[in-house]
């Protein structure tokens, strides 16, 4: 049985061979894997606490988004049993590993194969001389993905999932081979030293491995081939390799007349093939490299902006964090290749790998689909004052740089990123510590430029940085190339338009600088939507807001180089807790990948096919009052992001009109009636775009009609929508005679957060965040004047924790646990028309802080009295999140 298993991944490993004389095959299934330290070497893996499990994976899939705080971050074990064949002995072996977090031993036949240390970039061991040919061999992993002070990331608003996330692959080569073990990189390299209309030169070199004990003479031959596969350039080289050693080769000055330059609008790749024969007649290829080659040339004009192959060209893109939902960041080939071409299907020219050099594919599929890549390591927020964490820097910037050097997309590398925002809020530091972590960090960054510029001097360096003059002041925005800014006006800090003024400042202040805005945008939950959108509300419509106002901007800055939304999609930060916990929400897409409806702006900016979109695809349950008593009418406004010159909007079959599309959009004001509506909006070729919006008419006298429900997000200026209940929460109100809504008390309105209500803590035992984060405080009753019935009362509480810091900022992550918590003490009774329902509730000692807490009633209302839902204060406060009524039965 086991001769016939080796056969068959023999033949496994021969079917994937995608190179001359050369095997390499993924080793990604049926690996064993335990949770927890165990003593080396790894034994009895067949026992239950190994499970079997296929990689790519993590171990923090799911308890990053449990509701415990924090998530595993310590040791965890892999292992897989390896058939080797007799026929491999005598070549050379290699287990190539594509990333995994973020300390990795790894052992063969329970002996130390190698070590290496950094989450995000490759690494290889040759296995030659230590495995048992013919035989079952185990390859062992123990991985670690716990805080370490030497080793970058140290704090980040994003998940540091561990585990062998990215894949495995097995290389089989002849003794002499091209250099697997520079830096875990192709061995081989490809330049384009001169680029032009007229012609191209290209350069290979790379070094070449003599694994066997006797001195050989071989040819490096590179042929540069079409996507005819024509020939358009062909040289060789012979060259003499002493035994046991490596032996650096150039090929230079391959010639291309009237070249196809490598453009967004159109990637064209040629193929640079590199082989190594025997000097002998006839002799076989022994190693062979395929490599993409693109030839474009790039620089930024006097003004700072971009031109690409001698021609401006504004850089419009996306950052992209790598992780997925219900999946952390184990994702395969087919998942990073989903997102890219998403991201270039919305108008993109541009991506920034954020913060982190992602997945082998990543690259590869930014060559082919025409996305400029800026890429960087993961040195973010701040670090550590010591030789180690320096080198590991530096390790990392190698790594990453000699691995994705050869993909025409990549023009930017980057260092660090807000690397001084938890230097910024660390108050525990004296003058002297401050000063001196600054020195240390800017010091850090001089090495970093040194070696980045040696590695790949074609490319540009640049630097991510927040809005804090010490970038400027201390000289660290004059050591890359280029200067990125994060910039969230109109978010964390001012409003919207001072992004200008912003920008306009440092350009005239540093005018031979090139910018890019990095990183900008606001958070959004699909659920939520606003009337009058504000910062902090989480809606969609503010997203709308935000971002055309920032594209319009920006794109009338011809100083600016160009910008990357924050973020391409939604992904996990286990110490958010925003609308949707554990999740940063300022993504185009959801964590699913499923649309919000901003991506529509962005298509009418950057697409030049017509684009049409109603953006309400998930504000399509609304709620609002009757125009007028007896009109059953509801007037409420539609948004279409659009890039043709007009509009038309149809309502259930009839026209209300064509309008002028003015800054990508155009509104109309729309007469809803009670229940189903259909909209389509059509431009003037016919391209249309439909949504239907199911519409709860509220009476304009709620006395007189009634309503079968009404659910109330009681404190909040906006509606939820939770799909899973299918229950519409309206915005709040006061109350008035006929109608409903709060009496006495205010929504509560955190201090950092002006004129929005609510906390950013999760809520514990409910999916409904955004109910139990707003809420009334000091109510004094709330009231429902509805006719006479038998109504379903339910109310919604929560115990709130006040934070003493209440002005610190949510990007700030130096520590979880900052500012000292509390919960503020309250008891209180209920009544509900005169009788008592509840006494004395008190929502700590009862259900616990941050809990979410339901009471359900059944009440009779008889004699016109509506319903008035008392809350009588004993201790401090009364308050209340939300509150809905029912006709019942």
């Amino acid at each position: 049985m086991k001769k016939i298993l080796m056969i068959l991944f023999f033949v496994l490993l021969c079917s994937n061979s995608i190179m001359a004389q050369r095997i390499n095959t993924t080793m990604n299934a049926g690996w064993r894997f335990h949770e927890g330290d165990i003593q080396a070497p790894v034994t009895n893996i067949h026992a239950e606490e190994w499970r079997i499990i296929n990689l790519p994976h993590t171990w923090n899939d799911q308890d990053a988004f449990d509701e415990t705080p924090d998530y595993y971050r310590g040791v965890c074990w892999y292992v897989k049993e390896l058939p080797v064949p007799q026929e491999w002995k005598g070549k050379t072996v290699v287990l190539y590993f594509e990333g995994a977090n973020q300390k990795a031993e790894v052992f063969l036949n329970g002996k130390p194969l190698g070590n290496h240390v950094g989450g995000y970039t490759a690494f290889s061991f040759d296995m030659s001389k230590g495995l048992k040919y013919g035989d079952m061999n185990t390859v062992a992993v123990k991985l670690d993905n716990a805080h370490d002070e030497n080793i970058p990331p140290l704090r980040a608003d994003f998940t540091f999932y561990g585990g062998i996330y990215r894949n495995v692959s097995v290389i089989v080569s002849e003794p002499i081979h091209f250099d697997f073990f520079n830096n875990a990189s192709d061995g081989v390299f490809v330049e384009t030293p001169s680029v032009n209309e007229q012609n191209a030169l290209v350069k290979v070199l790379g070094s070449i491995a003599n694994d066997t004990a006797i001195r050989k003479n071989v040819i490096i031959e590179t042929a540069i081939i079409d996507k005819n596969n024509q020939v358009v350039a062909k040289k060789a080289t012979k060259l003499r390799l002493p035994p046991n050693s490596k032996t650096d080769f150039s090929i230079e000055k391959l010639k291309i007349q009237s070249p196809k330059l490598w453009h967004p609008d159109h990637p064209y790749l040629y193929q640079a093939i590199t082989q190594i024969k025997e000097d002998a007649q006839a002799a076989p290829v022994l190693d062979q490299m395929v490599l993409p080659v693109g030839l474009r040339w790039y620089e930024f004009d006097q003004a700072g902006g971009f031109m690409l192959n001698g021609k401006p060209l504004k850089l419009v893109g996306a950052n992209r964090h790598q992780d997925f939902e219900d999946l952390g960041n184990a994702l395969s080939d087919a998942y990073h290749f989903n997102d890219y071409k998403k991201i270039k299907e919305m108008g993109f020219n541009f991506i920034r790998t954020a913060h982190y050099p992602q997945a082998p594919e990543v690259y590869r599929v930014c060559d082919e689909l025409g996305l400029l890549v800026w890429s960087e390591i993961p040195v973010v927020s701040s670090i550590t004052d010591s030789e180690a964490f320096a080198q590991n820097s530096l390790n990392m910037q190698r790594e990453h740089i000699r691995q994705t050097r050869n993909h025409p997309s990549v023009i930017f590398y980057g260092y660090m990123n807000e690397v001084l925002l938890g230097l910024q809020y660390n108050r525990s530091l004296s003058d002297t510590e401050r000063q001196q972590a600054l020195m240390a960090t800017v010091d850090l960054a001089k090495k970093l430029e040194a070696l980045t510029k040696m590695e790949a001097p074609d490319h540009y360096t640049v630097m991510a940085l927040h809005n804090s003059p010490s970038y400027n002041e201390s000289g660290l925005a004059d050591i890359p190339d280029v200067v990125g800014w994060n910039l969230y006006f109109g978010w964390y800090y001012q409003n919207i338009d001072d992004l200008t003024t912003f920008l306009a400042e440092q350009h005239a202040t540093y005018p031979k600088r090139p910018m890019i805005v990095s990183e900008y945008g606001p958070g959004a939950d699909v659920r939520i939507h606003a009337k009058t959108p504000v910062p902090w509300d989480f809606s969609e419509e503010y997203q709308y807001v935000l971002h055309a106002s920032y594209l319009k901007q920006m794109m009338n800055m011809p100083y600016l180089a160009g910008f990357a939304v924050w973020n391409f999609a939604d992904f996990g930060s286990e110490r958010r807790n925003d609308t949707i916990p554990f999740v940063n929400q300022k993504g185009l897409v959801n964590f699913d990948r499923t649309e919000k409806d901003v991506c529509g702006l962005y298509r009418a900016y950057f697409l030049s096919e017509s684009v049409v979109h109603i953006a309400s695809h998930h504000n399509t349950h609304r709620a609002g009052i009757e125009q007028s008593a007896g009109t059953g009418i509801c007037l409420d406004s539609i948004k279409v992001f659009s890039n043709q010159k007009t509009i038309e909007l149809i309502l259930n079959g009839k026209t209300l009109g064509q309008k002028p599309v003015k800054d990508h959009e155009v509104n109309f004001e729309v007469p809803f009636k009670e229940g189903k509506n259909v909209l389509k909006a059509v431009d003037e070729s016919g391209h249309l775009d439909q949504v239907v919006i199911n519409y709860t008419m509220i009476p304009f006298h709620l006395d007189a009609v009634g309503v079968k429900a009404l659910a109330i997000n009681v404190g909040s200026d906006v509606s939820f929508y939770d799909p899973k209940t299918k229950v519409l929460w309206i915005p709040d109100r006061k109350y008035t005679p006929k109608t409903w809504g709060y009496v006495g008390g205010e929504p509560y309105a955190t201090q950092r957060r002006q004129r929005i209500t609510g906390i950013s803590q999760n809520v514990l035992g409910t999916e409904m965040d955004p109910v139990f984060q707003t809420f009334v405080e000091g109510i004094k009753n709330y009231r429902f004047d509805v006719p006479d019935g038998q109504y379903k009362l339910t109310l919604c509480f929560q115990e709130y924790i006040t934070r003493t810091r209440q002005n610190e900022l949510i990007n700030n992550l130096s520590t979880r646990d900052s500012a000292e918590n509390t919960a503020e003490a309250r008891e209180f009774d209920i009544a509900i028309n005169g009788k008592n329902v509840v006494k004395k509730l008190n929502l700590e000692r009862d259900y616990g802080r941050l809990r979410a807490v339901t009471l359900d009633f059944v009440i009779d209302v008889e004699n016109g009295t509506g319903i008035q839902t008392d809350f009588s204060p004993t201790i401090g406060k009364t308050l209340l999140s939300g509150i809905r009524i029912s006709s019942h039965p």
